[in-house]
């Protein structure tokens, strides 16, 4: 009877709630926790950090003041088109990263917010899921870091979490309305321009779910999805005619820039679990690892389990879990088996979407029937959540020190060769992205080589009368042509100094 009545008033405040057009305390709770995260991140992140490498990559294909840098084939131009609505206005990284954090702060809400539809009809406790696997994919040291960073990662769990939950909502409401179709296309679109790849492997099972579960055969869920696919990979395989030699070119090499090949990466990706190295190349960088690090991490298979569990007595819930952790993995293994590195940001797409089942895993903990083990329960849990915040706020901290140190190092050289040196437009920078972009000058990536007299950009630029800067490392020979050239010792660093040519009067 107790049980019943419990019902019967979540029931009433659902009914209030829909009719007064408020939002419920689960959804509510939801809205919270994505304020809260985008105000932590506002406050733990810094918003006048110069841009770093990947950032400049993506943001200069926008912004009219910046010579574009070279787009390599791995990359997608979902993340310039996300950047754009700032970017094309200005090169400036401050208005940029503040976009950014609160952007972050809406898409978490954006992400999460379908699931709250699909819980809506829970009773009591597991209404709370999508609220709380929000706060608990939020917590995570690089959730909070790269919320204000122009990294695609992040914004793409954003999508496919998103996704994953419109395309449950479309296969199972009985009353389907235009919203969760339109929001089905529009999230895999979004995730397909960012990461083509990453969008597949995730949509991959959703769409082989409905020849095993009879429930979820409609065309719209199907349609729906493969139409936002269409939208990311027709773009990514027209520029690949365009630019390089048809989509198996493209994957060729993006594979031998990314260093692929059968690997088995899994120990260097719990390796980068407690930072503060943002990428692990080479692998010494991220060698060895804090177990309270990884303590998440292990309970994390062990409460998607619970969750599968718990839902599974409820009609309808088990498969979306189980396709949800199936996406994981999906997305997941091309990171682990074929690419020889790793970074804690990499996995990020799979701990969004298994924060759906671990959130329902936590839930079903803390329910027990009897008072006082449910008083246990939520004093244990509270605890461990508490601990892992302290855990993951230290991880951040660090992280983001490092990642400060190394980008003012770089923003102050800028603002030396700027304003000591006199580098200025019309000008061309060899060895470096972020310096160029930072003084308005065309780049020359290199990699593990010297710049030629025979190169074409440098017989260009020196019929064209630009400025030339090459960044070379401190105990560098330069090459016998830039023999006369002006070397100049940069700041806060003494591994590496520029060599400049001006053109003659």
């Amino acid at each position: 009877m107790a049980l019943v009545a419990q019902s019967g008033r979540a029931e009433a405040i659902r009914a209030i709630t829909r009719s007064s057009r408020l939002p419920s305390p689960a959804h509510g709770l939801l809205i919270a926790v994505a304020v809260g995260y985008c105000v932590i991140v506002g406050w733990r992140t810094s918003q006048s950090m110069v841009p770093t490498h990947d950032e400049v990559v993506y943001a200069s294909q926008i912004t009219r003041d910046v010579p574009a840098s070279m787009f390599s084939a791995p990359r997608a131009r979902g993340m310039s088109l996300l950047l754009a609505p700032v970017a094309f206005f200005t090169p400036s990284f401050f208005p940029i990263r503040v976009y950014l954090m609160l952007l972050a702060g809406a898409l978490m809400y954006v992400a999460f917010r379908p699931w709250v539809k699909v819980f809506d009809r829970a009773d009591g406790r597991y209404a709370y899921v999508p609220a709380l696997a929000a706060g608990c994919f939020a917590t995570l040291w690089f959730t909070v870091l790269y919320g204000s960073l122009g990294y695609p990662n992040l914004w793409l769990t954003f999508a496919l979490v998103a996704g994953a939950g419109y395309f449950y909502r479309v296969a199972t409401e009985p009353e389907l309305t235009w919203r969760p179709v339109a929001g089905l296309a529009a999230a895999f679109a979004a995730a397909a321009l960012i990461r083509p790849t990453d969008a597949l492997a995730v949509a991959a099972p959703l769409l082989l779910a409905p020849l095993v579960v009879r429930g979820w055969r409609r065309v719209p869920s199907i349609t729906s999805a493969l139409a936002g696919l269409a939208i990311g990979w027709g773009a990514w395989i027209a520029e690949a005619y365009a630019r390089f030699d048809g989509p198996l070119q493209r994957l060729r090499e993006g594979g031998e820039i990314n260093h692929a090949g059968l690997v088995f990466t899994l120990p260097e990706h719990i390796d980068a679990l407690d930072g503060p190295a943002l990428l692990c190349i080479p692998h010494k960088l991220c060698a060895g690892v804090e177990p309270v690090a990884t303590l998440w991490w292990l309970a994390m298979p062990v409460l998607v389990a619970v969750g599968l569990l718990a839902v599974a007595r409820r009609s309808g819930w088990l498969p979306i879990g189980v396709v949800l952790a199936a996406s994981a993995v999906a997305v997941a293994t091309p990171y682990i088996v074929l690419i020889d590195y790793a970074a804690a940001r990499f996995l990020l797409p799979s701990y969004g979407l298994l924060s759906i089942p671990a959130a329902a895993g936590i839930l079903w903990l803390v329910g027990w029937r009897t008072q006082w083990l449910r008083t246990v329960a939520i004093t244990l849990v509270a605890a461990a959540f508490l601990g892992h915040i302290v855990i993951q706020q230290s991880i951040l901290s660090e992280a983001n020190d490092r990642l400060l140190s190394t980008q003012r190092e770089i923003g102050a050289q800028a603002e030396f060769l700027r304003t000591e040196v006199g580098i200025q437009p019309p000008c061309v920078f060899w060895g470096g992205l972020q310096s160029p972009y930072l003084l308005g000058c065309r780049s020359r990536w290199l990699r593990n080589e010297l710049p030629r007299a025979d190169d074409p950009d440098m017989i260009a630029a020196l019929d064209r009368g630009e400025v030339i800067v090459v960044r070379l490392g401190a105990r560098t020979k330069p090459p016998a042509f830039m023999a006369d050239w002006q070397r100049i010792a940069l700041p806060q660093t003494d591994r590496a100094v520029v060599y400049i040519h001006r053109p003659g009067p």
